[in-house]
């Protein structure tokens, strides 16, 4: 067995130097896309990408499931009972995949209705050619998943996000290369799907060779399936509302606005997204080590100890990137798409903002995995969606993309809420206790360094170099109010002492 302790802590450092890797990419590709392609064709994208994104939602949340049969195995030495697991799942996603593209085909037929009153002749064109390479795009990045949730179970973080890594940085430099040679954004979908051909390939080469672990299907586990499938229905539930509410808003404003409106909606859909990710990858490395502790049967005061103390750790970047972005986001914005993108510094702000809170606490959600209580929370997010859904068609009729923003940011609250209210009855949370164990002498040294810099900014903005300067000053201030209140001792030993050894 690997070093569960070494794994996690690599894992989480390659998983925000992945996070990290992706911000440049974002950053540095978009505009060189759209430079290339122009802004109709990458709304035209973006709003089919949404499309057979949403299609993601039919696989039943096989992924999720994997990992966590596959930590129940690992933790438990089962591995013919891995096997056999494994095939069950892989012959259920054959099925899925011709499922899938099927409805991807027919989706075909539909296209031309849903954006014939937005979309031109030569946009409706593209955006067919485009939803059907996005489809079979779906289907492999479906069968990655599989084989990603096999090496997350068996925490092999490290080996997974190593080569996430890698991918990235091929896509980047192919992008760079052969985008200025045929400008269609058609290319960039074909090196996503050639990239992830690739990944799956050497996925089952490690899976084989080094962990060997060989999905067979070896007999009918109607038990077995009968548990995971109740597992795997409310996981696909989940990924319908997920899928949603990440998808909608494109769709609805494409639909009700056009592809330019979509274009700029986007911009700032590239930053949630990436706020998002700061957190996301830390709960899918916990879910192996709290699996151990539900079946060493942990209390609920130990349980809680391990979301605060990831809490923690996670807010100290969601405080930075949120103190920053208000600050300086106005200014990046300006500097990287121009004056036509200025709203998107607001968008972002109405969509970041709620969805902080629940993004401090989601390895409370692997505990839920851990212990098989997702149906509470499948319900939560079937009723945000509905109302985000509502609010959105209704928003973005009288006030555009900021009612699609705004139905977001009340969907996120109330699923707050309503979560929260769980965790204290059900998993016996001090939800209060919680939050403040989280925030405490971090937030302040976020406030200040926030405060500081935008005083600065005022004075002194522009240019990139301005803003790369404001932004050393505002990590100054906030490196500085962590050391003097912000990090507890044990985290400055654990960050620090580290980091002294590592000079040593």
């Amino acid at each position: 067995m690997v070093n569960e302790r070494k794994e996690i802590k690599s894992g989480i450092l390659l998983s925000y130097a992945l996070i990290f890797v992706n911000t440049i990419y974002g950053l540095l590709v978009t505009p060189f896309i759209l430079k290339y392609v122009g802004d109709s064709a990458y709304g035209v994208y973006k709003s089919v990408a949404s499309i057979s994104a949403s299609l993601a939602v039919m696989d039943l949340g096989l992924g999720t499931t994997m990992t966590r049969y596959m930590a129940k195995y690992y933790v438990t030495g089962k591995k013919d009972s891995a096997e056999n697991f494994a095939g069950m799942i892989f012959i259920q996603f054959f099925v899925l995949a011709a499922v899938i593209l099927f409805v991807g085909m027919g989706a075909l037929v539909f296209l031309p209705s849903l954006y014939c009153d937005t979309f031109s002749v030569v946009e409706l064109e593209l955006a067919r050619e485009l939803l059907c390479i996005l489809v079979l795009n779906m289907v492999l990045r479906l069968f990655e998943n599989l084989l990603f949730g096999i090496l997350n179970g068996h925490e092999r973080f490290r080996f997974s996000n190593s080569f996430k890594l890698i991918n990235i940085i091929l896509k980047f430099v192919l992008i760079i290369l052969i985008l200025p040679l045929v400008k269609n954004v058609k290319m960039v979908v074909l090196l996503e799907t050639l990239l992830v051909t690739a990944t799956i390939i050497i996925f089952l080469i490690y899976i084989i060779s080094v962990l060997h672990i060989v999905p067979k299907f070896k007999k009918w586990d109607n038990t077995l399936f009968k548990e995971s499938f109740g597992y795997t229905a409310l996981m696909f539930i989940q990924s319908i509302t997920v899928q949603f509410n990440g998808n909608v808003d494109n769709v609805l404003i494409g639909a009700q606005q056009g592809a330019v409106f979509v274009t700029i909606y986007s911009m700032a859909l590239i930053i949630f997204s990436m706020y998002e990710n700061l957190s996301g990858s830390v709960a899918n490395i916990m879910l192996p080590k709290i699996t151990k502790q539900v079946i060493g049967g942990n209390s609920s005061v130990e349980l809680q100890r391990t979301v605060e103390k990831a809490g923690r750790y996670q807010f100290l970047l969601l405080a930075a990137a949120l103190g920053g972005f208000i600050s300086l986001g106005k200014d990046f914005y300006t500097l990287w798409l121009g004056d036509t993108f200025i709203d998107c510094y607001y968008l972002v702000l109405i969509l970041i903002i709620p969805v902080t809170f629940p993004m401090i606490q989601n390895v409370a959600l692997s505990i839920l995995r851990a212990e098989n209580k997702m149906v509470y929370r499948t319900v939560t997010l079937a009723i945000s969606c509905v109302c985000n859904v509502i609010i959105s068609f209704v928003g973005i009729k009288f006030f555009g993309y900021w009612g699609a923003a705004l139905g977001t940011a009340c969907a996120t609250i109330m699923n707050l809420i309503m979560m929260n209210v769980y965790y204290h009855k059900v998993l016996h949370f001090n939800i209060l206790h919680l939050f403040v164990n989280i925030i405490k002498g971090t937030v302040i040294a976020a406030v200040v360094a926030t405060i500081v810099t935008s005083f600065v900014h005022y004075v002194f903005y522009g240019t990139w170099i301005s803003f790369v300067v404001n932004a050393i000053i505002f990590l100054t201030i906030y490196a500085i109010g962590l050391l003097l209140f912000g990090l507890q001792k044990e985290e400055k030993t654990m960050i620090f002492g580290r980091f002294a050894r590592k000079l040593k």
